[in-house]
C-alpha cells in the first residue's frame, strides 16, 4: 500500500496558523535529525547534539542569519507517535517566522506533509489501529466536553478492545469448527451443536452493544436540535436569548420581527443544544417574507429532535395556537410546552393543550421575572434521555464502524440461523470466516486503499 509517499520526511504545523505565543512545527521521517541539526545551533552558532527524549533550547539559524529562538524536542524510532523518527520545534507563533522555519527545512529536503499523514504512518507503523487513528479526528472536532471525552477512551482502546474481545470469541469459535472438519475422526471435544449456539449467541449479543452505542452517542456527536415555534409575539425570541444568556434577537412589541430562522447552539451538561428561533406561525401571511419565515418556522418543526411551543399566558388560546397544536403533533416530536409571560396576574386555562399533553410537559416561564433557564434545559435533557446516554456511553462509534458492524452482526445471524437448521458445519465456518474479515475490516487489519484515502482525508494537515 503506497497511499502516501512513506520513504519521505514530512513537516507540518501542528497548531493552528496565525498569530499565537508559540507555534509547534512538527516532522517525522528518516531525515528529521540530519535536516533540524543542520539548522539548529546554540547562541554562538555551536552544534547542538540532540538527543532522543530531551528537550534541547537553541536558535533556528539560515546560515548566518538567525531565525528565532526555539525549543527541540526528539523521539527516536520506534518509541514515537508515527514510530518514526519525530522532531517537534516550538517557536514562535508569528507567521512570518513559521514561514520562514519551514521554507528552510524544506530547502534540506523535508516536504509538507498531506491531510493525516503523521496519523496515517502511526497506523501503519501499528502504534494505532484505524479505529484509534480516526478517534483522533474525533477528538479534534469534538464539539463538547462528553464527545471530546469519548473521544479520548476510544484514542486509549475502549471500542478497539470491545472488537478485538468479539474477534477473539469468533476465532475460537472458528477454530473449533475447523478442526472438527479436518479431524473428523480423532478422538477430539468436539462443540455440539448447542455449545455452538451459546457462543455465537454470546457474541451478536456483544455486537449488538457496540451497534446500541452508536444510537446513544449520536445525540452526542449531533448535537440536539431544538426548535421554538408559537404564533407571533407570544416571546419566542425572549426565550432564545434567555437560553443564550445574551441579546442575540431582536426582540420588540412589534409582531412579526423574526422573519427569518436564527440558529445558535450552547452546551449542557456535556450535550450541544442547537436552538433556532422561528418566524410566528399564523392561519396568513401578511406578504411572502412572513410566507417564506412559517414555511422555514415548520421546516425547522420537521427537523427538530425537540420542539418548544411557546404559548402567552395574556392571551387566550386561539385558532393560531390550534393548528401550530396541529401541526406539532402530525410531527410526532419530543414537545414542550412554555407558557410565557407567566409573572402576569391572568392565568389562561389551555384546556386544548392539557388535553394532549400531560401536565408534566408544560413549563410557566416569565423573562420578566428571570425564570431560572435551567428549569428549561433540564427539561430537554430529561425529554431526550440524556441522562441515559450519558451513563451507558464509553466510546464513539462513526458511521463506517457502525455499517461494519452492522454487516458483522447480519452475518453472525446467518450463521446462527444455518446452525440452528442443520449443523452444517462447512457453511458455519465459511460464515465465521467472513466475519472474521469485517472483524479485520473495522480495526484495519485488512483494508482497501480506498477506506484510508477516505478516513485520513477527513483529517488536519499536522494531525
Amino acid at each position: 500500500m503506497n497511499l502516501f509517499k512513506q520513504e519521505d520526511t514530512i513537516i507540518a504545523l501542528a497548531t493552528p496558523f496565525g498569530r499565537a505565543a508559540l507555534a509547534v512545527l512538527r516532522i517525522s521521517g528518516k531525515d528529521s535529525l540530519k535536516a533540524v541539526s543542520s539548522v539548529f545551533f546554540d547562541k554562538n552558532r555551536k552544534s547542538i547534539d540532540i538527543k532522543n527524549r530531551k528537550i534541547h533550547h537553541g536558535f533556528i539559524y539560515d546560515c548566518e542569519n538567525k531565525i528565532d529562538e526555539v525549543i527541540v524536542s526528539f523521539m527516536q524510532n520506534p518509541n514515537s507517535s508515527t514510530g518514526e523518527d519525530v522532531i517537534e520545534i516550538t517557536a514562535h507563533g508569528n507567521p512570518v517566522i513559521v514561514r520562514t522555519i519551514t521554507d528552510l527545512l524544506l530547502k534540506k529536503g523535508l516536504r509538507l506533509a498531506d491531510r493525516g499523514e503523521f496519523s496515517y504512518r502511526a497506523f501503519i507503523n501499528n502504534k494505532l489501529d484505524l479505529t484509534e487513528a480516526e478517534s483522533i479526528n474525533a477528538l479534534i472536532h469534538g464539539s463538547t466536553k462528553k464527545a471530546v471525552e469519548l473521544s479520548l477512551n476510544t484514542l486509549q482502546g475502549s471500542f478497539s478492545n470491545e472488537v478485538k474481545k468479539i474477534k477473539e470469541k469468533l476465532t475460537e469459535l472458528y477454530a473449533y469448527l475447523e478442526v472438527s472438519l479436518d479431524y473428523p475422526t480423532e478422538d477430539i471435544d468436539f462443540l455440539t451443536r448447542e455449545q455452538k449456539k451459546e457462543k455465537l449467541t454470546y457474541i451478536i449479543s456483544q455486537t449488538d452493544k457496540l451497534i446500541d452505542c452508536y444510537s446513544l452517542n449520536k445525540n452526542i456527536v449531533d448535537g440536539i436540535k431544538i426548535a421554538i415555534v408559537g404564533k407571533p409575539n407570544v416571546g419566542k425570541s425572549s426565550i432564545l436569548n434567555s437560553i443564550l444568556g445574551y441579546q442575540r434577537a431582536i426582540v420588540t412589541d412589534v409582531a412579526g420581527t423574526t422573519t427569518d430562522v436564527i440558529n445558535e447552539s450552547i452546551e449542557y451538561k456535556g450535550f450541544l443544544f442547537t436552538v433556532t428561533d422561528t418566524a410566528g406561525i399564523r392561519q396568513h401571511y401578511a406578504n411572502e417574507i412572513e410566507k417564506v419565515g412559517q414555511t422555514r418556522a415548520k421546516h425547522s418543526a420537521d427537523v427538530a429532535d425537540v420542539i418548544l411551543f411557546v404559548v402567552d399566558n395574556g392571551r387566550i388560546f386561539d385558532d393560531d395556537d390550534n393548528s401550530i397544536l396541529e401541526l406539532i403533533k402530525n410531527r410526532n416530536k419530543d414537545t414542550l410546552i412554555v407558557v410565557n409571560k407567566s409573572d402576569l396576574a391572568t392565568k389562561i386555562i389551555f384546556d386544548r393543550l392539557y388535553d394532549v399533553y400531560d401536565k408534566s410537559n408544560f413549563i410557566w416561564y416569565s423573562c420578566v421575572n428571570k425564570t431560572d433557564i435551567n428549569v428549561l434545559l433540564e427539561k430537554i435533557y430529561q425529554k431526550c434521555n440524556l441522562q441515559n446516554i450519558s451513563e451507558n456511553s464509553s466510546m464513539l462509534i462513526n458511521a463506517r464502524q457502525y455499517n461494519l458492524l452492522c454487516k458483522l452482526k447480519e452475518m453472525l445471524q446467518q450463521t446462527l440461523n444455518v446452525i440452528i437448521k442443520g449443523d452444517q458445519d462447512e457453511i458455519v465456518s465459511f460464515y465465521a470466516q467472513n466475519g472474521l474479515k469485517i472483524i479485520d475490516e473495522i480495526l484495519g487489519t485488512e483494508v482497501s486503499e480506498e477506506i484510508l484515502k477516505s478516513v485520513f482525508s477527513k483529517f488536519c494537515v499536522g494531525k
